[in-house]
């Protein structure tokens, strides 16, 4: 098996094909956990997996509010923004506990903005709470947030933790494996020097596989899917001098040690 532990299948840019994407992922045998970011798409993403309980898993998430604000006005994140009142969304996740894998997309983003972290440093602080209130992993967004991110997250001492597409610095990769956390490794791999240096840096104990569809395609792809979890793992075989199949298995018993225990 192979897992797919961030992607957005509930994004405008994928909906037309989800069926075709969903065939796909039965055929390469993977499994994907939708991420939600704010209360529309977190319905969604539990919808689409009622309709695929097969493959998809749900992790209902809070993305940074200022910079989802920022990204639906640029056409990355092609939807209208929702006003709607944070202690009502976690209540309404926490609801859900026992149909979700995870909590996340959450975390910080301080590419957008510089003048409201500490209101975002206060959802978080709420999120982790949460999180270890009904005992569910994060999975954490951290740009340009990094060192912050990370080190609420050891205030709280948090065990369950993936550090999402990670671009902090090599000291705080050492630090989240140190901490015993995942950090989670999309297709862009195969081009991107830091996410080799992070699969150089860290033990497979400490990996998982990730797309971020329909972001961060391997090229020449535009669109970015699930099943493109393959070439992640390829890379990571050659980098670590691994067997394929060997880094599957690795991955594979990752995922079910965070989630599913």
């Amino acid at each position: 098996m192979l897992v797919d532990v961030h992607c957005h299948l509930e994004h405008e840019w994928l909906k037309p094909n989800l069926d075709k994407i969903i065939k796909k992922c039965r055929e390469n045998q993977v499994i994907a956990i939708t991420s939600g970011v704010n209360p529309g798409t977190n319905r969604e993403a539990l919808e689409i997996a009622k309709k695929y309980p097969d493959v998809v898993k749900v992790s209902l998430g809070l993305y940074p509010i200022d910079a989802l604000e920022a990204e639906i006005n640029t056409g990355e994140f092609p939807r209208i923004l929702e006003k709607f009142n944070i202690d009502d969304e976690l209540k309404f996740i926490e609801s859900k506990k026992d149909e979700i894998v995870a909590i996340g997309e959450v975390g910080v983003d301080f590419h957008w903005t510089q003048d409201r972290k500490e209101e975002q440093l206060k959802t978080f602080e709420k999120v982790i709470q949460l999180a270890q209130r009904i005992n569910k992993p994060l999975v954490v967004h951290s740009r340009k947030g990094e060192k912050e991110a990370v080190e609420l997250l050891e205030s709280f001492n948090v065990k369950k933790v993936v550090m999402h597409c990670f671009n902090g610095n090599f000291k705080l990769v050492k630090r989240i494996e140190d901490n015993g956390w995942y950090l989670s490794i999309p297709p862009i791999i195969i081009r991107n020097l830091h996410f080799q240096g992070v699969v150089n840096l860290v033990s497979i104990n400490n990996l998982l596989t990730e797309t971020d569809s329909p972001y961060l395609a391997p090229p020449p792809l535009k669109i970015n899917e699930p099943c493109n979890v393959i070439k992640t793992i390829e890379k990571i075989a050659e980098l670590k001098n691994m067997n394929i199949e060997e880094v599957k298995k690795n991955i594979y018993m990752n995922y079910q040690n965070l989630f599913l225990k």
